[in-house]
């Protein structure tokens, strides 16, 4: 029997000098390893005990992040040249197993289980792909319930155009879209600092702040 829902979480294995390299110098390389961890446990925390999907962690190294994760949620290796390939990969293997598939990023403070939520209850007979944009043009979640290659091919990813580009290609192939509200990732200095005046960010994100006087 097929699962009804399965929220895969994309992150990176934490690696030194792997990492939110955006960061750097501003943080140093061990402060972006401590950062990128913290996101990953945020994001794990918040979505590995409910019941509305199953959580699946996609990491870039499954053998170095077996011992890093709760044994209790399945843990699989990327595959994949480039984040579209990665990303298409994983939704096409989960989608055999599940109804409906939505595929996260680690990096946000803003994604939490309502969003999340709220983007597996649009996916219905009426919205066949849901899609969470950033404010810097790209989107923290995807997902769908039947797959679809084009969604990631010829995406100019790493720029601002990504968003805007995938759902040109959803609906040049007659998909019908939901929008999600805009949310926050935590990639560069200046996302940290807003994250801070914003009053989202946890304690351990408030003293890399401290430390370093980022006001």
């Amino acid at each position: 029997m097929r699962a009804e829902n399965t929220l895969i979480l994309f992150t990176k294995t934490p690696q030194i000098c792997r990492v939110k390299t955006r960061m750097h110098p501003h943080l140093s390389h061990r402060e972006c390893l401590y950062l990128h961890s913290n996101l990953t446990s945020h994001a794990i925390n918040q979505f590995k005990s409910n019941n509305h999907f199953k959580l699946i962690i996609y990491t870039t190294d499954i053998y170095k992040s077996l011992h890093l994760y709760p044994r209790d949620i399945i843990i699989k290796q990327q595959s994949g040249i480039n984040l579209g390939l990665k990303m298409n990969n994983a939704i096409k293997q989960e989608i055999k197993n599940t109804r409906r598939v939505v595929l996260i990023g680690s990096d946000f403070l803003t994604l939490d289980i309502n969003y999340v939520i709220s983007a597996f209850r649009s996916l219905s007979k009426i919205n066949d792909i849901v899609i969470g944009p950033t404010l810097d043009g790209g989107y923290g979640l995807i997902g769908m319930q039947k797959h679809n290659d084009s969604l990631f091919e010829n995406i100019p990813w790493g720029t601002s155009d990504v968003f805007e580009k995938t759902i040109s290609t959803a609906y040049k192939h007659g998909r019908k879209v939901n929008i999600l509200d805009k949310i926050s990732d935590v990639d560069t200095i200046e996302d940290l600092i807003q994250s801070k005046q914003l009053d989202i960010l946890p304690e351990w994100g408030d003293s890399l702040v401290q430390n370093h006087a980022i006001n």
